[in-house]
């Protein structure tokens, strides 16, 4: 545990109107007095950046950001100062040189003489664990300011909203769940872009399916008009072979078509030799028996006879052999070869029909199981599990955020109303904000809602949230500083405060442009 921090001492080098400052701090409340644009709200701000630092902004935030606000129009490399402090026992330097060229930060412990390192959080372990937003919540207090148009008492209640709300005025829980939404928005996106690239691979594999079936419906298409081609060519054939009787009584009626030509001729050889026989045979007789002449013209003219007729019996074989049974002629020939050919032809592309509609049916089925087998990849898995995580964490701090800001809210409304009722002198006992964030009072009779008070009353319920939400949320006391804090309060209440705060354990610096304070002071 910490102890609480007491400033000791500043050198403002250089840091907005004031340049070359040393000013000493005691333990518990003191004054400093200063007229209107006499620096005391420079003062303020260096205390702040000496313990927070200075950023700058980027593009137009840089115009009215604190950097610029408060750098030296005259020598802006002397853009620097020192704040001394006790906080466990040990005194510390702490030194920063806001120059954008030669911004340093250094922190050491004069008591021990080591080096420590703002970086590394140490200085914020020295403060107990207290941050920017931290300390412009709680200990660092002007007027209640109100935007013009804005009710006090509205503003009031968006204060208390910050701690009934988000349990603290440090965990921004808004900002917390408007990064996540910024987060999970990122991730659906790249979700998105990511499953969209697994379904358009899905479409693609079951478009190709498409068009493979189609393909394969035209090869259907084509096989049945190649089969009834075939189907055609052989019938055909088949007529002509399926009946050789047929086909031999078909023959016999061809090659009787001309049955008196080749009759003729082997009738009339057939007798030509036997008249030639018988004259032969008729002469020699003759001659045998008469020995004449006559018999030997006989016998010449029976010879001729004979020649003739074997002539008139050869043409007639050769008539008989040229158009006889089973010969076939040259142009049935070629149409045989021809329609042998076109079945050959047609059988082969039906084979490469089948083994072409086979293909694509395998690759088709191979497509379809790709498809179905197709899942998301590590990265669409890791993009979908940060997505619920982010959605669950979301969740989570709004149920936590809920719960523990009516727990704060619950303490809160303790804390500032003993505070409130010690800074009316009991004329309030409490003060609540209620679940829809109203602000009110109760006087012992009767609640009184915020807006009905007057200025002063508000500001004493704005003192005593702040004071209420410090206590609660800091670990150990840090010096509190007041700039123009009581500037509506009257004699009465003024006196109030300054006396509960000489009754708190930790430093108070009061910025005032009026001495009252200082001379309430002095009566105590």
């Amino acid at each position: 545990m910490t102890e609480k921090m007491v400033i000791t001492e500043l050198y403002i080098k250089n840091f907005g109107m004031l340049s070359e400052k040393h000013i000493r701090f005691t333990d518990g409340v003191q004054v400093i007095y200063g007229e209107n644009e006499s620096g005391k709200s420079t003062l303020h701000g260096f205390i702040r950046a000496m313990l927070f630092g200075l950023e700058r902004g980027r593009g137009k935030a840089a115009l009215k950001d604190d950097f610029t606000r408060y750098e030296p129009w005259e020598n802006p490399g002397n853009y620097a100062g020192v704040l001394w402090f006790l906080c466990g026992g040990k005194q510390f330097r702490l030194e920063r040189n806001f120059d954008r060229y030669t911004k340093r930060t250094a922190l050491i412990c004069e008591t021990d003489g080591e080096e420590l390192s703002v970086e590394h959080g140490d200085l914020e372990m020295l403060s107990g664990g207290m941050t920017a937003a931290l300390y412009d919540s709680t200990v660092s207090i002007g007027q209640l300011a109100a935007a013009p148009g804005q009710e006090l008492s509205r503003a009031l209640e968006n204060y208390a909203a910050g701690f009934c709300e988000t349990g603290g005025a440090d965990i921004d829980v808004n900002g917390a769940l408007k990064c996540l939404k910024e987060r999970l928005k990122d991730a659906e996106k790249a979700l998105r872009r990511e499953t969209g690239y697994r379904e358009e691979k899905q479409r693609k594999l079951l478009q190709e399916c498409t068009y493979l079936e189609q393909d394969m419906a035209d090869l259907e298409e084509e096989y049945r008009e190649k089969e009834k081609s075939l189907s055609g060519l052989r019938a055909k054939s088949g007529e002509e072979k399926k009946a050789p009787q047929e086909r031999e009584t078909r023959d016999e009626q061809k090659t009787t078509e001309k049955p008196g030509r080749a009759g003729k001729f082997l009738a009339g050889g057939a007798a030509g030799v036997c008249v030639g026989i018988l004259g032969s045979l008729w002469g020699q007789v003759m001659n045998s028996w008469q020995q004449t002449g006559s018999g030997s013209g006989l016998l010449i003219l029976s010879g001729l006879i004979l020649l003739i007729g074997a002539g008139l019996l050869a043409a007639g074989g050769y008539i008989f052999l040229t158009s006889g049974r089973g010969s076939k002629g040259p142009e049935r020939q070629e149409r045989d070869q021809q329609n042998s050919e076109k079945i050959r032809r047609i059988q082969w592309e039906l084979d490469r029909i089948r083994a072409e509609w086979k293909e694509k049916e395998i690759r088709c089925s191979n497509l379809r199981e790709e498809s179905r087998e197709e899942e998301p990849g590590e990265t669409e898995k890791k993009l979908a599990g940060r997505c619920r995580a982010l959605r669950t964490a979301e969740e989570q701090i709004r149920l936590a955020a809920a719960g523990l800001g009516r727990q704060t809210a619950r303490s809160l409304n303790k804390k500032a109303s003993d505070i409130f009722a010690a800074l009316t002198d009991g004329r309030y006992r409490s003060v609540e904000i209620g679940d829809r964030l109203q602000i009110s009072v109760w006087d012992g009779s009767r609640r009184i809602p915020a807006e009905r008070l007057s200025r002063g009353t508000l500001e004493q319920i704005y003192f005593s949230v702040r004071m209420a939400a410090a206590e609660i949320l800091q670990e150990e006391p840090m010096p509190l500083i007041l700039d123009e804090t009581f500037a509506f309060y009257d004699e009465k209440r003024l006196k109030s405060a300054l006396k509960w705060l000489r009754g708190q354990n930790r430093q108070v610096i009061i910025l005032s442009c009026s001495r009252r304070e200082e001379e309430i002071l002095q009566q105590f």
